[in-house]
């Protein structure tokens, strides 16, 4: 746990550090460097420990996050899993067969050189040669037999040797290969060197009681590298692959090719209207006369007579003009003449007969499962009944309707309920006459919102202008809804409360 720890704290402290160093403040001059990738690269390869004991291949492999801080020199974090063996067998001068297992686990940080990203006859590297140097932690652990120990014990059988936390140094070299702007592939050889009095322990043989000793072990890493290239700008759009693969010149040759594709200045006026015949739409105005910014003849007044043959520049809009771009107005009429057109307006005017049948009048809207009257609702009928006493020959429908729960035969009963109660209040309460109101009802048929579940507009009474049409009889099925309480109405009816 404190490996892993160390690691992923290791390689934050290196991500935080590059970041700053690529979005640090820039300077007051233009940087030809631009914004560009990450490189994100898994590394598989084979592992072996050069020491005491013979080395035996293992297996090696890991994740590392690559950074450019310009085209050759960049970090790069790495962690490694790492598993080899070292065997020694028995010999005159040893009669043992020695043998021993390490298990690695490191990341560290690496500063890496491009050495042939320094020449510039290409827009991109397809090839790199690249140097590295580092340090980091390690924790090991090693699994041994028949290997003398300091103690003078020497066990026969798979001993383990403690996990250790260790600082180590990395170094080595590589080549790289640029498939496409998103994906390379690599070559590299590491080798890691412990720093400590654990330096000589990576095969668990330290050449007790001998002349000679290794003075360290070293884990060697030789591997392969598939690297991709992340990261786009804040706005979305596209950022240069990581530098070490870039001309670090091609900013400064496309500047310098954009400047080379302006056009030469040409102060050159031929018409003399102080606009340069290079941006003059109209390089032969007559003399004299004015022009827009972009050298036409000016037309004031949109007339198609430029100003310099208008003899009224700014004519009235709307009435056409002669030769001169003079406006034709037509002579004013006389008060005489507005009085005629006025009473000849007035002889033939009649106001608009209302129409009784164009009325908007109130929706009455109930609860759920209920036709019972709401005092919310007592200021529509209070406005129904006002129409009908101010208009003694008008008769209307009362439509109920539903919204679309429950069946349809009970949703028609509840319409037929709802219309029903809106009348008999208006009746009672309001002393209107019973065949003044004609009952109809449509159920669920007919909903005002287009919705299957509950809806508020659709439980409703509607009243309309009767046009003819005959009462309604309760249709077949249960009693439904909730009646409306007894006694609850309250306040003066003819106020509508």
């Amino acid at each position: 746990m404190t490996v892993r720890k160390l690691t992923f704290a290791f390689l934050f402290a290196l991500v935080s550090f590059a970041m700053n160093a690529q979005d640090a403040a820039a300077p007051a001059y233009r940087s030809f460097t631009p914004k560009d990738q990450w490189e994100i690269g898994l590394d598989l390869g084979s592992a072996f420990v050069t020491g005491d004991l013979n080395a035996k291949p293992g297996f090696g492999g890991g994740l590392h996050v690559r950074k450019a801080f310009d085209h050759v020199f960049s970090v790069r974090g790495n962690f490694l899993f790492a598993s080899a063996s070292s065997e020694s067998k028995a010999s005159t001068g040893n009669p043992y067969n020695r043998k021993s297992s390490l298990t690695w686990i490191s990341g560290d940080a690496q500063a890496v050189m491009t050495l042939n990203n320094l020449r510039f006859n290409k827009p991109n590297r397809k090839v790199l040669v690249n140097i590295f140097g580092g340090a980091g932690f390690n924790n090991y652990s090693t699994e041994y037999s028949n290997i003398l120990r300091a103690d003078g014990s020497r066990p026969t059988t798979n001993t383990s040797q403690d996990a250790t936390t260790n600082l180590h140094l990395s170094f080595g070299a590589g080549l790289a290969y640029r498939i496409s702007p998103k994906l390379n592939i690599g070559l590299e050889y590491t080798i890691y060197k412990v720093i400590g009095d654990k330096a000589d322990l990576l095969d668990s043989d330290e050449n007790v009681n001998q002349s000679t000793t290794s003075y360290g072990d070293l884990l060697h890493f030789p591997h392969l590298q598939l690297n991709f290239n992340i990261g786009k700008s804040k706005d979305g759009s596209k950022i240069s692959e990581p530098l070490y693969w870039a001309n670090p010149l091609s900013e400064v040759s496309d500047a310098i090719t954009k400047l080379e594709a302006r056009p030469v200045y040409d102060p050159t006026d031929t018409d003399a209207d102080g606009i340069i015949d290079a941006i003059d739409d109209e390089d032969n105005s007559p003399a004299g006369a004015r022009v827009n910014t972009k050298g036409v003849t000016l037309d004031s007044d949109g007339d198609k007579v430029p100003d310099y043959q208008d003899k009224e520049p700014f004519s009235p809009p709307g009435y056409k003009v002669d030769g001169m771009g003079v406006a034709q107005v037509p002579k004013p009429i006389s008060e005489a003449d507005v009085n005629r057109i006025v009473d000849a307006k007035l002889a033939n005017f009649k106001l608009p007969a209302p129409k009784v049948t164009e009325w908007f009048l109130p929706i009455v809207n109930f609860k759920d499962n209920s036709y019972g009257i709401e005092y919310t609702e007592y200021e529509k009928l209070y406005q129904i009944a006002t129409v009908l006493k101010q208009n003694p020959d008008v008769k209307l429908v009362a439509i109920g309707g539903t919204d679309k729960r429950s069946s349809e035969k009970y949703n028609n009963v509840l319409s037929y309920n709802r219309a029903k109660a809106a009348i008999e209040f208006l009746v009672a309460q309001h002393g209107i006459a019973r065949d003044r109101l004609v009952l109809n009802w449509v159920g669920e048929n007919s909903s005002l919102v287009p919705v299957d579940g509950a809806n508020l507009q659709n439980r409703r009474v509607e009243f309309r202008v009767a046009k003819g049409e005959t009462e309604m009889a309760r249709p077949e099925g249960p009693e439904a809804g909730k009646a409306p309480k007894k006694g609850s109405f309250k306040g003066n009816k003819d106020a509508g409360y």
